[in-house]
């Protein structure tokens, strides 16, 4: 009889038939030093490729239990790791990218790191990134965003190099929103997160699974998806342009009696238009997020579809 798994090491993978052999083989030497017994769980994200059969493949041969959860299609990074969440049965869930960025050596670190109940979460954060300029500062704006409105600072709110302790994996899928960012849930959580400094390596052969377009697209979740500030922003805004019209209304009524001349009431007529259109395509491109986000939680659409889990055991 297989010895029920302690840790569960969970691993979205995306077009990695070529790379996951290595994966495999790093992994072995890891779980085979670990205290406790593991499980591994790759998470196929609809990938084009051979993925997941070349994952199935490896995994007759692997020493350890093994799962494979193939999704029906690409539905992202993160319900993926859900995916893998609600197949773990470890005490300890780790999550892990397939490209390798972090090194799976690092994990016994994190794991030795967890402290229930005042630390049951411990983070990796990247000393010495080893990304793009561009993407390390919009990361880092997106980090400072989620740590004023999470109430939870963190030194890399990009990392998804993780340990979990089980209760907050429970909490976890307890979320039924469809936009979902699993290290802003935890700070919504209120638990303690311990980050420590771990490794941080050149991407594998595809480059980052996320583009421009998709951070971009993430970082809109993040502000319209965890506050209503940017609402308040513009209605202040609003406010003070109305109050800024008034004003100049006031003023310039009062320099044509006592002066008799002034601006052209046509140049500042449309002056004045433009300024008022293009704060109203602001605001309604504002409020079409909130609405967009909102037809999509109606929609109540599954976060992700299994086509299929293999196991070893």
């Amino acid at each position: 009889m297989t010895e029920q798994p302690r840790i569960s090491i969970v691993i979205p993978c995306y077009r990695d038939e070529d790379s996951v052999h290595t994966l495999f083989a790093r992994l072995g030497p890891v779980m085979d030093s670990l205290d406790a017994p593991a499980e591994l769980i790759l998470v196929d994200d609809g990938s084009p490729d051979r993925t997941a059969l070349r994952a199935i493949e490896l995994a007759r041969d692997f020493s350890h239990p093994t799962s494979v959860v193939r999704l029906s299609r690409n539905f992202g990074q993160h319900p993926a790791v859900f995916a893998g969440f609600e197949v773990s049965r470890g005490d300890v869930v780790v999550t892990l990218d397939s490209d390798l960025q972090y090194p799976p050596e690092e994990i016994p670190r994190l794991i030795e790191q967890l402290s229930p109940p005042e630390y049951p979460v411990v983070s990796g954060f990247r000393a010495e990134r080893r990304d793009p300029w561009s993407r390390r500062q919009l990361t880092r704006l997106m980090g400072h965003w989620l740590g004023r409105q999470t109430g939870s600072p963190l030194r890399d709110y990009g990392s998804m190099f993780r340990a979990y302790d089980r209760s907050v994996i429970d909490q976890l899928l307890r979320f039924r929103e469809r936009r979902r960012y699993i290290p802003s849930l935890v700070g919504w959580l209120g638990v303690g997160v311990r980050e420590i400094p771990v490794a941080h390596e050149a991407r594998g052969a595809h480059g980052s699974r996320y583009r421009l377009r998709p951070l971009v697209d993430m970082l809109l979740d993040m502000v319209t998806g965890y506050s209503t500030f940017p609402l308040r922003t513009v209605t202040l805004a609003g406010m003070f342009a109305s109050l800024l019209g008034f004003v100049a209304t006031v003023g310039l009524g009062v320099y044509r009696i006592f002066v008799g001349a002034g601006i052209s009431g046509l140049v500042s007529a449309f002056a004045v238009l433009f300024f008022l259109i293009g704060v109203q395509l602001f605001l309604l491109a504002l409020i079409g997020e909130y609405v967009g986000r909102i037809y999509i939680e109606a929609k109540a659409r599954p976060y992700y579809l299994v086509a299929e889990v293999t196991t070893n055991r």
